[in-house]
């Protein structure tokens, strides 16, 4: 392994274009400069991320006028700063020489690169929190062509893309080829003929130019059907014949480069055919994610007129894309009831499939109130890690609130709730009778009981600790640690340990 040291000096230049076509024709011009990292950021990404405000001010400091696609081209190395910048005065003469003169903006503060990389990092996340039924799909993403193609590529992908009636969402990596290029379908209507109709042509045009339809990501089960002429047939048999050595019994990725299925196979859909949305009149205010998107214009409809049966509820369940991103482990705060359990369900993708399907009818009749809801919400702890880092911004904790005012006009609440609910109203009470909750810890069995009808777990100590004194500690009858009370010559905090 040949490991290399950090650029010590690092400069950017942002390359802003009138067009998306001249774009993609410089990028193999600008990789003669030798930079260190060639990017791109097209218009859809830009107008994302100016509509997020913690983007916006980023963003704006790149952008000359109002360019449809934006090049972020890095130049590093051990040389001072003033070698670097002397780098990004080539990159503008070039910028000059085909007809851009004064088209690249200098971000040569660490800082204010560090925060723009961020906003590119976080194009996935910005593109996928597009709202409405129609979203970016992934399955041609990955195609990757030579340099000099790659203007003539990109134009007739987007041409198919509006004989489809949609456009595409472009990013990433114009100095090697690769952009990830995700068509606007929806998956719930027409979108998966459309999606094969595109892959078709798509693939046709890569082998064409004689590039890659899988260059960087691996294959997985949309991206298989079109890999095979990659390899050859002998390759292919020999991939055959080492997954029957290694995996007869087809347990290890079935479906995947070996005996494939059809990347429109229905059976494999998130949304079936047929799939509709159960009518249900939610508690909350849900109207922000009943919109419409017009695929091509990336116009929005008004907030509560995307036609929704669920008042916006399904489309903010639906915005779980299945990333998996609150799986990790490595950092972050989403999700701590998965990463106790290890279990899927309680997952935020888990949570949120399982709404869905209820949402839906597909819950074996259950709807949001019904027990599998339940189960699922249960051990989360509202703590919002998922609305700040899920990638499309799902917000488990207000749709558990949702889930639980279902379950409540449905059944009730349940008198352990209402213990907890209305403790302000009657704790003044208890304090002057201290010893009625103190007969739970005496009476034998009354703990045991008190934990199947009340939901207070019988390990704990009811009985409330009181002390005249300000800032004091008292024991708790059962834990070793102090808890505090704070009182008042006027009044006193009960603190009760559940």
């Amino acid at each position: 392994m040949k490991l290399a040291r950090l650029p010590a000096h690092r400069v950017l230049g942002v390359c802003n274009f009138p067009s998306f076509y001249q774009a993609m024709a410089s990028a193999q011009h600008i990789v003669k400069l030798s930079p260190t990292a060639v990017e791109l950021v097209d218009r859809t990404m830009i107008d994302l991320a100016r509509s997020n405000p913690a983007f916006q001010p980023i963003i704006d400091a790149a952008l000359i006028g109002a360019p449809e696609a934006i090049l972020l081209v890095e130049f590093a190395g051990e040389d001072a700063g003033g070698t670097q910048r002397a780098r990004l005065d080539r990159l503008a003469e070039l910028m000059g020489d085909i007809g851009l003169p004064g088209a690249v903006a200098r971000i040569t503060t660490a800082q204010a690169q560090k925060d723009l990389w961020e906003v590119r990092k976080a194009g996935l996340n910005i593109m996928m929190s597009m709202k409405g039924d129609g979203k970016p799909v992934s399955f041609i993403e990955d195609c990757a062509v030579p340099l000099e193609h790659l203007a003539q590529y990109t134009q007739r992908l987007t041409e198919i893309f509006r004989e489809h009636g949609t456009q595409g969402t472009w990013y990433a990596h114009a100095s090697v080829g690769t952009l990830h290029v995700r068509p606007i379908l929806d998956m719930r209507r027409d979108g998966a003929a459309k999606m094969r109709a595109i892959a078709e042509e798509a693939s046709a045009m890569v082998r064409e130019y004689k590039g890659a339809y899988s260059g960087e990501h691996g294959d997985g089960i949309c991206r298989s059907e079109w890999v095979a002429w990659q390899f050859g047939p002998r390759l292919n048999q020999a991939f055959a014949e080492v997954k029957a050595l290694f995996d007869p019994g087809n347990r290890m990725n079935p479906g995947k480069i070996v005996h494939p299925p059809k990347m429109d196979d229905a059976s494999l859909f998130r949304f079936p055919p047929g799939y509709r949305r159960e009518p249900f009149a939610p508690k909350l205010d849900w109207s922000a994610w009943d919109v419409q998107r017009d695929p091509v214009t990336g116009v929005e409809t008004a907030p509560g007129t995307g036609g929704d049966v669920t008042g916006g509820l399904a489309k903010a369940v639906e915005m779980c894309n299945n990333n998996g991103h609150c799986r990790k482990f490595d950092a972050g705060t989403m999700c701590p009831s998965y990463r106790v359990t290890r279990d899927e369900q309680h997952t935020t993708r888990g949570r949120a499939n399982t709404l869905r399907l209820a949402l839906s009818g597909q819950l074996d009749g259950e709807d949001l109130s019904g027990e599998s809801v339940r189960a699922a919400l249960d051990l989360c702890v509202s703590c919002k890690g998922c609305k700040r880092e899920c990638p499309t911004g799902v917000d488990m904790a207000k749709l558990k609130i949702e889930a639980a005012a279902a379950r409540a006009a449905r059944n009730g609440l349940p008198l352990s709730e209402r213990l907890v609910a209305f403790l302000p109203r009657y704790a003044p009470i208890v304090s002057r009778i201290r010893w009625l909750p103190a007969l739970r810890e005496r009476l034998p069995g009354a703990a045991s009981i008190g934990e199947r009808w009340l939901g207070l777990a019988a390990k704990r100590c009811a009985r409330p600790s009181v002390n005249p004194r300000l800032r004091t500690t008292r024991k708790c009858c059962c834990s070793s640690i102090p808890l505090p009370i704070i009182s008042s010559r006027k009044t006193q905090a009960l603190r009760f340990t559940y």
